[in-house]
């Protein structure tokens, strides 16, 4: 493995810390300044403002279509260390793992290999891997940064453009602080974990970095997606570091970078496989105005992402097998909004450009002939300096009918440069007859195009000339429905999505390799989704989630593992006015199994966890926790076609993190 990345942890670590400026530290209290625990559900609810959905600070409540958000308090309540975490206490989202370590969530059936039917956005930034047009979910996107998490669920491409077509993840970083703050946190567990961070904060200027150290939770035996038993690596690095300024009212300039190093299971015995990833993300966003005024919101950004996927062979430990992924991304937003009496009218454009930088791969040894006496090399693209432009334009309008009806209106016009032009519209209708209730009605549509390896790929060792598939479409109807109490409130959703030209990997009429196709016919996919919060005593609290899904269409091509049923249960008790002590339960039922591998564990399971989090004094915090606490064994090995997924869970984990603050 590559030396460069420990050092470079190290130098991430170093360099916050040098630039912090020390003499400004000061000693306040490690909890927020405001008591929630004396607040009602209702209350609380009602304090929760939703930007995504619209773009305008909406009461979460009464934002249009199906949303869920989470705040730093709320990361504490689920014991979550990672983003994944937080997502599978939503129903509808069922997470699955690649043999790659590539964490997917399936928003309502919406299965992939990768993460390219749900959009990441990081402070308003589009994260994606072109290559594989994925993004990561783990340890690369530290929690221990991020303010806020937005999630919604069902066709979003009318603000958001392409792959918001499942919905969006809408990342908010910490605020500036009016005061400096200094934080730095360290967790340790078994598989070796070890985790250390550092943050800065202050009016204009914010720092963080972090560095982790782990084998990745899985037994030294992890079986191959062929179900094959072989000694795979483990060893896993993550470096973070990010950079916020505001150097002028209203200018906001960022830089974002991250890299890991992992390994991934491969299917023969005869190579070790692993990826090396770096992201560098750079923007400038300006805001100014009011909306009763007049606001405008514009936003600049630039990412090289830097990804090499190498095989070494076990006996000599020579290099089997390199490939680059090198890509750019680069991009813009203009967006204008004003209240007309009884509208709030959002007008905006939108440039994204995407750029193919090195797709180049080298192979000097097959498991089958060993190595040869001269290596193949060409590019992983038909086309290897592929580029693309998309110019948009968006509108919306939020019209309040009456001071209990509200309509929100929006269309997209995309125009692309492989793939033509593209309008997606949603229309959304919320009601409020009392202050206890809240009933919701979307319809939209959503695309998704094709990324660089489904319409470009290379096939090798076959003449088969495959066809260049589509964007994919949906069509979705959503109903939903709000019941607070002061201690309780229920939410009840229904909904129905009609996916077409749907894209699916498949085997070469030879088999000798495998390409991407639209599938004939569509899906349809109908499901419930409810969450249930209750106040079961002044300290304690329960949520209760829980979605069903059923799926049909005119295809004949299966739906793996998906499960029909899932729900999740969280409690959380505070022991006193600093600790609390939590148990989350999540429970999927039997998955369809499409393989023939005996040994697959595709039956129902309850992933259960349980944590503790608290203050020690005013400066120093602790979290523990045990996830998977029966160990429950989650696997299913599978041919590497898009009609089979491999997927497994991660065994018991055990870690502790300690936080140290200064400032508030």
């Amino acid at each position: 493995m590559p030396p460069s990345l420990p050092y470079s942890r190290l130098i991430t670590i170093l360099a916050v810390f040098y630039l912090l400026p020390v003499n400004s530290w000061s000693n306040t209290a490690v909890a927020e300044a405001e008591d929630f625990s004396s607040m009602s559900l209702k209350d609380l609810l009602a304090l929760e403002v939703f930007t995504s959905a619209s773009l305008l600070p909406t009461q979460e409540s009464k934002a249009p279509g199906t949303v869920y958000s989470f705040s730093s308090r709320d990361f504490r309540r689920f014991g979550a260390r990672r983003l994944e975490d937080l997502l599978q206490f939503i129903p509808g989202i069922q997470l699955n793992q690649y043999r790659k370590r590539h964490q997917t969530a399936w928003a309502r059936g919406l299965l992939s290999r990768y993460n390219d039917k749900l959009l990441l956005i990081v402070d308003g930034v589009r994260m994606q891997h072109l290559y594989y047009s994925h993004f990561a979910l783990g340890d690369n996107l530290p929690l221990e940064n991020i303010a806020r998490v937005e999630i919604i669920l069902g066709p979003a491409s009318s603000l958001y453009g392409a792959n918001a077509f499942g919905g969006i993840i809408s990342v908010t970083t910490r605020n500036f602080s009016d005061t400096p703050q200094f934080e730095a946190s360290v967790e340790a567990g078994n598989h070796q974990r070890s985790k250390a961070t550092a943050t800065y904060n202050s009016r204009t200027l914010q720092l963080f970095g972090s560095t982790l150290s782990q084998d990745a939770p899985f037994d030294g035996e992890r079986r191959s997606f062929i179900g094959g038993a072989a000694p795979q690596p483990l060893d896993e690095d993550y470096t973070s570091l990010f950079v916020k300024a505001r150097p002028l009212a209203g200018l906001t300039l960022a830089l974002n970078y991250s890299e890991n190093n992992t390994p991934f299971l491969f299917i023969p015995d005869t190579q070790d496989a692993f990826i090396e990833e770096r992201m560098l993300t750079t923007s400038a966003s300006y805001e100014a105005g009011t909306i009763a005024t007049g606001r405008i919101e514009a936003r600049l950004f630039y990412t090289s992402d830097k990804t090499h996927e190498y095989e070494i062979e076990r006996q000599s430990r020579a290099l089997a097998y390199s490939e680059n992924q090198h890509a750019t991304i680069a991009g813009g937003t203009v967006t204008g909004l004003r209240q007309f009496a009884n509208h709030v009218v959002a007008l905006g454009s939108s440039w994204q450009y995407e750029e193919a930088e090195d797709m180049a791969y080298r192979r000097l040894f097959s498991f089958r002939n060993g190595f040869f006496e001269t290596p193949e090399q060409g590019s992983l693209l038909r086309d290897a300096n592929i580029r693309n432009n998309d110019y948009a334009l968006f509108v919306q309008d939020v019209w309040t009918l009456t001071p209990s009806v509200e309509l929100t209106l929006g269309a997209r016009y995309d125009d692309f440069d492989q793939f033509g032009q593209h309008l997606n519209y949603r229309s959304a209708l919320v009601y409020t007859p009392t202050s206890n209730q809240t009933w919701k009605v979307l319809y939209g549509t959503a695309m998704r195009t094709p990324g660089f390896r489904e319409y470009l790929k290379v096939l090798e060792g076959t003449d088969f000339s495959p066809p260049t598939p589509e964007p994919e479409e949906i069509k979705s109807l959503e109903l939903g429905y709000l019941y607070q109490w002061e201690d309780a409130n229920l939410s009840i959703g229904l909904f129905r999505n009609k996916v077409t030209g749907f894209i699916q990997e498949m085997p070469t009429p030879d088999g000798i390799d495998e390409y991407f196709t639209n599938i004939d016919g569509s899906w349809y996919l109908r499901g419930v989704e409810s969450v249930l919060n209750l106040r079961l005593a002044e300290k304690l609290n329960l949520r209760l989630g829980a979605s069903f899904l059923d799926i049909e269409g005119s295809t004949s091509q299966p739906t793996p593992y998906l499960a029909d049923w899932t729900s999740s249960i969280n409690v959380d008790y505070s022991i006193n006015t600093s600790d609390s002590l939590g148990l989350s339960l999540i429970y999927n039922n039997n998955r369809h199994d499409t393989n023939q591998f005996r040994d697959d564990q595709a039956e129902a399971f309850i992933i259960a966890n349980v944590f503790l989090a608290g203050e020690f004094n005013r400066n120093f915090s602790y979290a523990a926790g045990i996830d998977n606490v029966f160990n429950t064994r989650v696997f299913d090995p599978a041919a590497d076609f898009g009609s089979q997924h491999n997927t497994e869970r991660g065994v018991r984990e055990i870690w502790l993190r300690l936080v140290w603050s200064y400032g508030h």
